[in-house]
């Protein structure tokens, strides 16, 4: 079953895997990086709230939204090209149906990544003001929240629940 989704090559390395313990523990590795990557967004998005409080600080506003929505773009685009890819392949070599909570989940994190690149073609805007802003930091931050518990649904039905499969069968 495939999702539409396309690997963007830097983790080729999975396509040499000989069993299912092995592409278990790459997507690991690969998992492991990337939510590393999440809690930077989490700090970024964090500091430039408290940059919010401070409407006289516009500098470091603007370099805090370029680096923001640099993390976001790259994230959602590893997600998307990557992540998800490599889970579903996972998924497909255990052949135990957990497949089937890609097609569910995939596209709700889908709209989430709409109203994130969004947020990254509007911002920085010179002429953007505090409340501008604000606003949009705050529908970023519940967009992010549920994107979070959506992909924390992928990865617990699509990775760790083969963790058991793995460790006892040695699959």
């Amino acid at each position: 079953m495939h999702y539409g989704l396309q690997p963007k090559g830097a983790h080729i390395m999975l396509d040499n895997c000989s069993n299912n313990e092995e592409r278990w523990n790459a997507v690991e590795g690969l998992l492991q990086t990337w939510l590393r990557e999440r809690r930077d967004i989490l700090v970024r998005y964090t500091a430039l709230a408290a940059t919010l409080d401070k409407s006289d600080d516009s500098n470091n506003l603007q370099s805090g939204l370029r680096a923001l929505c640099q993390l976001l773009v790259d994230y959602v685009s590893v997600g998307h090209f990557e992540v998800f890819y490599e889970l579903i392949r996972e998924a497909e070599a255990f052949d135990d149906g957990s497949g089937k909570l890609a097609s569910d989940i995939i596209p709700k994190i889908g709209d989430t990544t709409e109203v994130i690149l969004g947020f990254d073609e509007k911002y920085p805007l010179p002429e953007g003001t505090v409340a501008d802003y604000t606003a949009d930091m705050s529908l970023l931050g519940e967009v992010l929240e549920r994107r979070f518990e959506l992909e924390d649904g992928l990865i617990a039905g699509l990775h760790k629940a083969h963790a058991t499969l793995v460790a006892i069968q040695g699959v």
